[in-house]
């Protein structure tokens, strides 16, 4: 991964605000109570990330748990669930918000294990689905895909966005078809959509518990990265932005792998009209927890989960780590 200090390109001007709404369903209400068995109140950075940090105590933050059901949950994944309900504060919200767009991974018995590890770990959440059954009649990430859409339509007057028809075989020798040139139409069959990221200037992040903020350079990270793929579905970067857009996320957690997508969404946020992420979302960039030979947990690696570590599972040991990563170790 590059990072590096630099400056914010701010090419790309706003766009008319995209205002999704909200599916009613019969899971927790957003006006509810929010409660949170917290610790800890959440912590703010001073919106000048030149300056040195500057930490206080928050009452209460709107953080997410957003888990994709494609395999079971284990340690790392358990361990920030803990930093976000610690990052809620005591009056906090605590959305649950289950990524779901990636069907060929999805399994029941996955979702399940998202709802035994929430209880397990004695987190109250105020929003969101109650049950696998709630989540799929009221809460699939399927029924926001005209908010998706009508988000990724505004891409089209960026710029930046083009369409490409290339394999990844193909890519590894550059694009193929005139790809950036624009002579692939996006509304052709077969074809994804990509922003152009050669351009970028380092898009600056700053981060709660750094007195410095990261600087992410996207064409080294996550190079022409997909918005859209060529089934025609949003892909991760454009539908995190609307969900934490649509659910009034004010604080976010999550691991320093995420780091080129942090700066992804920034760069989505303005061109599809939300106005700048840093400006509405805090963000802490915690280290990744890694198996005893230094690889990172991955579930797709076959990560041992929570749910089946039994008496080996000590959630203490987590709570000792999130109070390290809040501390900015």
């Amino acid at each position: 991964m590059t990072i590096d200090r630099g400056l914010t390109k701010t090419n790309a001007g706003l766009v008319s605000v995209v205002r999704p709404g909200l599916r009613s369903g019969t899971g927790r209400s957003a006006s509810g109570t929010a409660r949170t068995n917290c610790k800890l109140a959440a912590l703010y950075l001073s919106r000048f990330p030149n300056k040195k940090s500057k930490i206080k105590s928050q009452k209460s933050n709107t953080v997410r748990l957003a888990p994709t059901p494609s395999g079971y949950l284990h340690r790392g994944n358990a361990a920030n669930f803990l930093l976000n309900a610690r990052l809620a504060g005591p009056e906090g919200r605590v959305w649950l918000r289950i990524d779901d767009l990636d069907r060929g991974r999805f399994r029941p018995e996955y979702l399940e294990d998202i709802f035994r590890v929430i209880e397990r770990l004695g987190i109250t959440v105020t929003d969101g689905p109650s049950s696998p059954r709630d989540f799929s009649d009221n809460w699939s990430q399927e029924y926001r895909m005209k908010d998706y859409h009508a988000a990724l339509g505004q891409l089209r007057t960026s710029g930046l966005l083009f369409a490409c028809p290339c394999s990844r075989t193909e890519l590894a020798n550059g694009h193929q078809y005139g790809c950036l040139q624009g002579k692939v139409s996006l509304d052709a069959e077969n074809v994804a959509w990509r922003i152009n990221t050669r351009d970028l200037y380092p898009v600056r992040v700053p981060d709660l518990v750094r007195a410095e903020p990261f600087a992410v350079r996207l064409h080294d990270v996550m190079p022409d990265f997909v918005v859209r793929k060529k089934d025609g579905r949003p892909s991760y970067q454009p539908a995190c932005v609307v969900d934490d857009n649509l659910f009034g996320i004010t604080t976010v957690g999550r691991g320093q792998d995420l780091l080129p997508s942090t700066a992804a969404q920034a760069l989505l946020s303005r061109l599809m009209g939300f106005g700048e992420l840093f400006a509405r979302i805090d963000f802490l960039h915690h280290p990744l927890l890694t198996e005893a030979d230094g690889r990172k947990l991955s579930k797709s690696a076959g990560a041992e989960g929570v749910s089946g570590l039994g008496d080996g599972f000590q959630p203490a040991k987590l709570e000792a780590l999130v109070t390290g990563w809040l501390a900015g170790g």
